[in-house]
């Protein structure tokens, strides 16, 4: 089986003389592979596992160095929350599903991934009422919720 040699974002900047033809072959062979990926159940389901595993290692390191911590603004400073944040928009279901199952302060990270803070200002800083105001805007505003 032959292994196609996909040029990185670094490598298309070279100043090279490319021909048309051949720039045109280069930008449908992407866009077919990203079709194709796009459209694969199984290689969505493998990015989807590839995600969770990814969100799980950043959670547990996470909660690990700010276990002790009281410290609102340490919590979403560390490194491995900026990490979950950095995921982007498709971890969200990830973190609604650790917020059903625990405490752990992801308010800062779902207002940052979807630019809204549904908590109303008289339940800032009563972590279950801000939890249920996070649960109940996602579950109207968030498809499909279920993961």
């Amino acid at each position: 089986m032959t292994d196609f040699f996909y040029p990185t974002i670094r490598e298309t900047q070279r100043p090279v003389a490319v021909s048309i033809e051949s720039l045109f072959v280069s930008q449908n062979i992407q866009s077919s592979h990203i079709k194709f990926i796009g459209q694969s159940v199984f290689i969505q389901a493998m990015y989807e596992q590839q995600l969770k595993e990814k969100f799980e290692y950043y959670r547990n390191l996470w909660i690990t160095e700010t276990m002790f911590s009281s410290n609102v603004s340490e919590i979403t400073n560390n490194s491995a929350y900026r990490s979950i944040i950095n995921l982007g928009y498709e971890v969200i279901p990830f973190i609604l599903e650790d917020l059903k199952k625990s405490e752990n302060h992801w308010f800062y990270a779902l207002e940052r991934l979807t630019g809204h803070n549904p908590i109303t200002p008289e339940h800032r800083g009563i972590v279950n009422l801000m939890k249920a105001d996070w649960l109940n805007w996602a579950e109207e505003n968030i498809q499909p919720y279920e993961n």
